[in-house]
Order: C-alpha cells, then structure tokens, then sequence
C-alpha cells in the first residue's frame, strides 16, 4: 500500500510541478516533530525582467529558536515579536519573544530575474505537532515591483487530510502566489544519537 509521502512524491513529479516549482518553495519538504532543523527556502526568479534585491520570509507560528546562517553576501536583518507567555529557552532561559521576519537585503550583486537561484537558510526547532502543515510567506522585493508568496489553502490542510498530494498539487498551481509549506512528521528515532542529561542527584 502506497503511503502518503509516496503520493505527494509521485504528484510533486507530474508536469504540472514544474510551474509550481518556479515559486519560492522549500527544498525539503517535511520535517520531524520536535527536531531543530535546517531549513532552506528557494528563489528562482525576480519580478518579470526585474532582479531581486531584497528577499523577506515570515517565520511561522510555532517554530521557535530561530537563527539565521551567516551570508556574506546579504546583509540580514531580523524582527522579533512578543510571546503571549514566556517558554523556557535552552540553558533554562525563559524566552519573552521569538524571530518574527528575517529579511536578506542590500547584497553585494542583485539575484537575476532568471537563470539563477539562491536558496535562504535558517534553523528552529521544529513544533511538537506532527500531522500539521506549516507555511512559509515570502516576498520578493525587485528593483521594480516585488513578488508575494503569501497565498495559503482555501480550506486547511493535514497530513490527515483525504488526497491530501493531490490537494496541495492543486494549492501550489491554482494561484501564482502560494506560500512555501513543511509538512509536521512523527519521528522515526531521537534527533541526537546521546542521552539528554538529566537533573544531577
């Protein structure tokens, strides 16, 4: 019996893709509940005949412990914003707020508006939510215009959800502008092959 990831593979191969991949869209497609992990987002075009001179990504609700990888070649900035309550952080901090927006500007050459791509990485520690799908807005910002990717489903979407590979195929070629998404899994095994320490005695 064919599993889900299988089917979303097998609809991420149709003809069809090949539009939806010249969006901005992640280049791994799940994440394990619970893990910090390294995402990477891709933009592969600017606006029309327009490079691309600034690059904007809304991070989530949910992923937390946000950092960004150093690029020499952007100048990045991050906006925080306020948690409803403070969470503990690692080295048992209590954490007040959270990566909100991390913006790529001011590069030393303009992305291409074609033929080019660049990928736009960061880490956080994954929500401990399997089955939930979690979306990635983006913006484009172009010496001439820009380009949103900030569109999401009209109806909310699962890993549980009835065709669900076809559903998001549909999603992603139905408008010009869909957000980037990670679907949530249950892990296999532990992200870190040692024992977490515990409370000394």
């Amino acid at each position: 019996m064919k599993t889900m990831k299988t089917l979303l593979i097998a609809a991420l191969a149709t003809t069809a893709v090949s539009v939806a991949l010249a969006h901005n869209s992640m280049t791994e497609y799940y994440a394990p509940a619970g893990y910090m992990k390294d995402f990477e987002i891709r933009v592969t075009h600017g606006c029309q005949s327009s490079p691309v001179k600034e690059f904007r990504l809304k991070i989530p609700e949910g992923l937390m412990r946000v950092s960004v990888e150093q690029n020499r070649d952007w100048v990045i900035d991050v906006k925080m914003r306020k948690l409803p309550k403070p969470i503990p952080g690692e080295g048992g901090n209590m954490l007040t707020e959270t990566v909100d927006e991390i913006i790529w500007k001011n590069p030393r050459s303009v992305l291409p508006a074609s033929g080019r791509f660049e990928g736009f990485r960061f880490r956080g520690l994954v929500p401990n939510t399997p089955g939930k799908i979690i979306f990635f807005r983006s913006v484009n910002v172009c010496e001439k215009g820009e380009e949103r990717y900030v569109d999401l489903p009209t109806e909310p979407l699962e890993a549980k959800t009835p065709g669900l590979p076809e559903k998001l195929l549909k999603f992603m070629t139905a408008t010009a502008t869909p957000s980037a998404f990670v679907i949530i899994e249950k892990p296999t095994r532990p992200q870190y092959p040692f024992a977490t320490p515990g409370p000394k005695k």
